[in-house]
């Protein structure tokens, strides 16, 4: 697989060793690389770590890269980075790797953050959810992108509480983790509370919407639900 030097989002998903470190033990390890992340790489626009509500034992690192492959490259090329592995390796922290694929930004589509402010958002207890689709066909992807962006710029204008609410392509099949294969959609959305995610799903607009989304051929291969653990962050300060 070969990524070029685009947006994607990197979903990237691991099994804590529970007989040998909590979950909490495993995230304290990982903030220092999220730290740096955030510190020394600016082209990783977000590098979050976030609990699995299906597995207790799973933690979520949602990754963001500016220019895909360059940026990518620069990550791992960290001193940091290669530090990190080491310990967990030497802690025998991991269990295995649960989940692992990546997305292209579909352009032009919803928004990925709430800049604007002096902070970082790295929040605890921001829900996320990651819905998984195929389509019938080119066609009928394409009318639910644009069905759906019309509608995420909508919501970016009413609903403060939705803070991220865009998805991507996928690049490749995935060999491990929910069912994903290149040309798939992945739908994100995060929102600050549970609170808004129900003024989000209750909205007259998007209730209203759903008999036009049910004309659209298409399957949802995996819904994911997590909670931000407050490590790393989702969005750079501007």
């Amino acid at each position: 697989m070969t990524i070029g030097d685009f947006p994607l989002t990197a979903l990237v998903e691991y099994q804590v060793r529970t007989e040998t470190t909590t979950v909490n033990e495993w995230l304290d390890v990982w903030q220092e690389r999220g730290q740096d992340a955030l510190i020394g790489e600016p082209d990783t626009s977000a590098y979050a770590a976030a609990l699995s509500l299906q597995d207790e034992s799973h933690v979520l690192v949602f990754e963001r890269y500016a220019q895909g492959q360059s940026s990518i490259d620069a990550h791992i090329a960290r001193p940091a980075h290669a530090a990190l592995m080491e310990t967990m390796g030497e802690g025998n922290m991991t269990r295995r790797l649960v989940m692992s694929n990546v997305y292209a930004d579909i352009e032009n589509y919803g928004w990925w953050d709430r800049a604007g402010s002096d902070e970082s958002m790295c929040e605890a207890g921001i829900s996320i959810t990651l819905i998984g689709t195929r389509f019938a066909d080119d066609a009928m992807k394409q009318r639910y992108i644009e069905v759906t962006g019309e509608h995420a710029q909508y919501c970016r204008e009413v609903e403060p509480g939705t803070l991220i609410y865009s998805g991507g392509l996928a690049l490749r099949d995935s060999d491990r983790g929910p069912d994903s294969k290149a040309g798939d959609m992945l739908f994100v959305a995060a929102f600050a509370n549970e609170q808004a995610a129900i003024q989000h799903r209750d909205d007259p607009r998007h209730v209203a919407l759903q008999p036009v989304l049910n004309e659209i051929e298409r399957e949802r291969t995996f819904m994911l639900s997590y909670k931000s653990a407050g490590k790393g962050y989702f969005w750079r300060a501007e």
